[in-house]
């Protein structure tokens, strides 16, 4: 593998963990974590293998109680979703996703999985997917609609 192709890795999987954990320092740590673990064990350097450990060291520090995920439940939380600039926009709706939500969406959006794909690398039923895609796709124009009303 190249160094070109390792950055891209690299690169993939910290976009990957910013999707599971929507914070830039502990995607970082979660991807020196997941990468450290793929090197030591000596594991194939794949999207798939190292997806696999950072969504692997994400439950465990999930378990451990070492990531917190903020995201509100009730429909009536304001949104910040309506300054005008469309990046932080984006951002202030994607932290609106529940985790899995993201997930799906970034590894179906970005990454160009099929919702098949998905359901057999995280061992979901695909209707389940599907439906976590369906409900970030709603969300997210929910909120970015409002955000475009409020600053055209």
């Amino acid at each position: 593998m190249t160094d070109a192709e390792i950055a891209d890795l690299l690169d993939r999987g910290y976009r990957y963990a910013l999707s599971l954990t929507h914070d830039s320092p502990t995607a970082e740590d979660l991807l020196q974590d997941a990468w450290s673990g793929v090197l030591a064990s000596g594991g194939t350097w794949s999207r798939p293998y190292l997806f696999r450990a950072i969504k692997n060291k994400w439950i465990d520090e999930h378990r451990r109680g070492q990531i917190v995920d903020f995201h509100p439940l009730e429909e009536d939380v304001p949104v910040q979703a309506n300054t005008g600039d469309l990046a932080r926009d984006l951002d202030a709706a994607l932290a609106i996703l529940r985790p899995q939500e993201r997930e799906a969406l970034y590894l179906n959006v970005v990454e160009g999985w099929t919702a098949q794909e998905l359901a057999e690398r995280l061992d979901r039923p695909r209707n389940t997917i599907l439906s976590l895609i369906h409900r970030a796709r709603i969300k997210l124009k929910d909120l970015l609609t409002v955000a475009s009303e409020v600053n055209p």
